[in-house]
């Protein structure tokens, strides 16, 4: 891929037939459940995503020197498996951004319930050593306030575990929907959890074959939805896309009503079109949906709405600190955002200069690509550096703005 694209378009009527990934989060859940049922629960299609693969690589493989690559859930719910699983022995790493993502609240509770794990660099953070074994379970309380990751690798391989793990949470909850899509997983497969906002109680472990459902990725739908709220006109058809899902971020159907796209489930999926509605001032607690951030951001800058997100306090933990990152290249726009403790985005009176050529530093973060492509349909021109970057969870989606109309140029730097 090359290192600079440049986005244009002939029309602003947008007609697309997106191929959305497959949900990069379930399939991820999906992995650990096959591995941690020895095989009774059967793997579904998975999402091509670099993430489920590189998760997919270390389960299977077992291999005594394993890379996360830059995937947060890879790591975390690898660590986890590994930790759990008896007779194990090697390295887990990644990459360098990765290895500076605060691990401490898993490595912590991994070792209050017996695991070996051993920072090898810095407390707290990857690369780690690990020597399996089985884990006890029993009483835990972890820090919930900085990732609900962590409690969902625990409770995926409670059923290793030598007791029913009890796990009680510390501080505000962030991203509940994300364990709440664990919990639900889990019950189909005859694991049951008492989960509340302050605790996950283990209250039924009987693994039993199941056949899991592949679902298209709900983020992955978020961007189409922006570019259907920023196109003059739309029509987007996307298949596997359920309104009744587990995933958190199916609220992207409802929030973008509020910018002037309707969602009509068909038997095949969704289609995308435009309504007369658009929102004088929008507010939006991103608590449960910190991925679908950058589009909403993105999406009231392109339409001019004045906006208010916040529960963003886990952004700054990200692939990149993704606060600071909308900041930089919305300025550009000459857009001033306005950020309040790490937990607020606002903008009383955005007024883009769309006049501007546009060059967006990506930060190796693949949600920065895709929630700016759709400002081709506004700015003066679009370029994208480090396009690649969307490999992490949407191998196609160039190919998808292609297909859709949007005219993809090679710079040469």
């Amino acid at each position: 891929m090359p290192e600079t694209i440049e986005l244009s378009v002939n029309s602003l009527i947008l007609r697309a037939l997106p191929q959305l990934p497959l949900s990069k989060s379930l399939s991820n859940r999906h992995i650990m459940l096959h591995a941690v049922s020895g095989g009774k629960i059967a793997l579904p299609e998975l999402s091509d995503a670099h993430d489920t693969k590189a998760l997919l690589e270390i389960i299977k493989y077992l291999p005594s020197k394993a890379n996360a690559g830059d995937g947060g859930t890879t790591f975390r719910f690898a660590l986890a498996y590994l930790a759990a699983l008896p007779g194990y022995e090697g390295i887990l790493t990644g990459t360098s951004r990765l290895c500076e993502r605060p691990q401490q609240v898993l490595i912590d509770g991994l070792r209050a319930l017996g695991a070996d794990v051993q920072c090898l660099n810095r407390e707290g953070f990857a690369p780690v050593a690990i020597r399996g074994r089985r884990l006890r379970g029993g009483e835990l309380e972890i820090d919930a306030s900085v990732s609900s990751q962590y409690a969902s690798a625990l409770m995926l391989i409670a059923p290793m575990m030598e007791q029913p793990l009890n796990l009680r949470f510390r501080g505000e909850l962030v991203s509940l929907s994300y364990l709440k899509k664990t919990q639900i997983i889990m019950q189909q497969c005859g694991v049951q959890w008492d989960l509340s906002s302050t605790a996950a109680l283990l209250v039924a472990n009987t693994l039993k074959p199941f056949a899991l459902q592949p679902e298209a990725d709900w983020t992955a739908a978020s961007y189409w939805y922006a570019f259907a709220a920023l196109a003059e006109r739309a029509d987007v058809n996307i298949k596997l896309l359920k309104a009744q899902s587990v995933q958190g971020d199916r609220t992207v159907a409802e929030v973008f009503r509020l910018f002037g796209i309707e969602s009509v489930e068909n038997e095949g999926g969704m289609q995308l079109l435009r309504n007369n509605a658009r929102v004088d001032f929008f507010r939006f607690n991103a608590i449960n949906n910190p991925d679908i951030v950058q589009t909403l951001v993105v999406t009231c800058v392109g339409l001019k709405i004045p906006f208010e997100i916040t529960g963003l306090q886990t952004l700054v933990n990200k692939e990149t600190n993704r606060m600071d990152a909308l900041c930089k290249e919305l300025a550009k726009l000459n857009v001033q955002l306005e950020v309040e403790e790490n937990k607020t985005l606002r903008c009383i009176n955005p007024q883009p200069d769309f006049s501007r050529s546009l060059v967006i530093e990506t930060y190796n973060d693949h949600r920065m690509a895709m929630a700016f492509a759709p400002l081709v349909y506004k700015v003066y021109t679009l370029a994208v550096r480090n396009p690649s970057v969307v490999d992490k969870s949407y191998p196609n989606f160039w190919r998808d703005v292609r297909e859709a109309g949007v005219n993809l140029a090679v710079w040469d730097d």
